[in-house]
């Protein structure tokens, strides 16, 4: 489906019938990625790029009593050298190709070529009904669970990376989503996600999902119960949290039962606290994330992964290819408009390490200046340093060094 005619008709009646209702975000974005020699990327013949980048985000959200509509349109472009970097990687076909993530293509890339691409689609198309007790909402929509501040593995749906430079909106997803809402304050969400297994097949079981999500207080704990059918596999989830002293905790277990028999145990635990430094406040926290699809061993090659870790890591849902990590982070308020937040990610099985530095300082209402930095430390075969593309062959694919800034503008 092409998506010029449908978004022109969602704006064109959502302008006339409540302009005042529109609002939105612009972004304009420049980074530069530096890789080591012997990457895939300086094979490639792209070890040091530049890209310049532009997103607008419109969103229009009408209620009428218990009804109401979602509809939000983005169009983004990058000029630089990403596209011509991405061309050639997808040419070399090192990873399957990612099944569908949703059911309805609602976009569409108007232009690409060499260095310049740009897109459009609709990233929410929704209608929800809302009663005392009862919550229905059809069509494209986000939905996030579990309680991760830097891994998410519970998060089955279009989780956001751990080095996402931008997480405020989530990509949106075609489900039918239902909630109920119990009187003690617990509710129980039913999700349907329909998909095929490529892009205009007929819909089928296995690529779709399903699942059903419970949160409810037992004792002086907060709980929540996962059980979902997703891509074919079956996936269970326990969630813990609860209060130490000032801080918050949270555990979780996610055991996925693998079509081909396996069954992979994922686990997460953190703890966060507010505070203050030197007058100023401050927040911190610590997470423990073991991907039970991940490799305990120091050294592997990126063609060696298992096909279940290889499928999720194509299909978004996991990130890293190790087993055990540590992230530790923290968030300074330096003044009231300028925020500064380092983050750590430590794979604990190689040694390996990922800093990520981001400070946002508010230029005035509604316009945000965001300044990050991104960085590997780790040597050749390990995870952050260069995972080989193959044994023997001494090309590496690893996360580059960035550097960004950001220009935020809402209206």
């Amino acid at each position: 489906m092409r998506v010029w005619p449908l978004a022109l008709a969602c704006l064109a009646f959502a302008v006339p019938a409540l302009a005042d209702g529109i609002h939105g975000r612009l972004e304009l974005q420049d980074v530069g990625a530096f890789d080591s020699a012997q990457s895939l990327s300086a094979m490639l013949g792209a070890r040091h790029r530049n890209d310049a980048l532009g997103d607008l985000r419109l969103t229009w959200q009408p209620r009428w009593n218990d009804w109401s509509f979602d509809v939000a349109y983005e169009a983004s472009a990058v000029y630089g050298d990403a596209p011509q970097l991405a061309n050639a990687s997808a040419a070399l076909a090192l990873l399957p190709q990612a099944p569908p993530a949703t059911w309805w293509r609602l976009s569409d890339t108007f232009v690409n070529d060499r260095h310049l691409v740009a897109m459009h689609k609709l990233d929410r198309l929704s209608v929800t009904y809302t009663g005392e007790h009862l919550v229905l909402r059809l069509g494209r929509q986000a939905l996030t669970w579990g309680s991760g501040l830097v891994f998410r593995p519970m998060d089955l749906f279009d989780p956001f990376a751990p080095n996402a430079t931008d997480t405020e909106y989530k990509p949106g997803t075609d489900m039918l989503y239902g909630q109920w809402l119990f009187d003690d304050g617990s509710d129980l969400q039913l999700v349907m996600v329909p998909r095929p297994a490529r892009r205009g097949e007929a819909l089928t079981a296995n690529a779709s999902s399903y699942a059903l999500h419970f949160h409810t207080t037992l004792g002086t704990y907060q709980t929540t119960w996962l059980l979902a059918r997703d891509h074919g596999d079956w996936v269970a989830g326990i969630g813990v949290n609860g209060a130490l002293g000032g801080a918050t905790w949270n555990l979780e277990t996610i055991p996925t039962f693998v079509r081909d028999g396996k069954t992979c145990a994922s686990a997460l635990a953190n703890i966060s606290d507010a505070t203050t430094l030197f007058g100023r406040d401050l927040t911190l926290f610590a997470e423990y994330y073991r991907n039970g699809f991940g490799l305990s061993a120091r050294r592997y090659a990126l063609a060696d992964l298992p096909a279940p870790l290889l499928g999720r890591l194509v299909r978004g849902q996991v990130f890293d290819t190790g087993r055990d990590y540590l992230a530790v982070g923290a968030t300074l308020q330096q003044t009231p408009l300028l925020a500064i937040s380092p983050t750590v990610i430590s794979n604990l099985n190689d040694g390996s390490v990922y800093g990520i530095a981001q400070a946002t300082y508010s230029l005035r209402e509604n316009l945000n200046l965001i300044l990050g930095s991104q960085f590997a430390i780790g040597p050749n075969g390990t995870e952050f340093g260069g995972i080989p593309l193959a044994a023997n062959l001494p090309v590496y694919a690893g996360e580059p060094t960035l550097f960004y800034v950001q220009l935020r503008q809402y209206f």
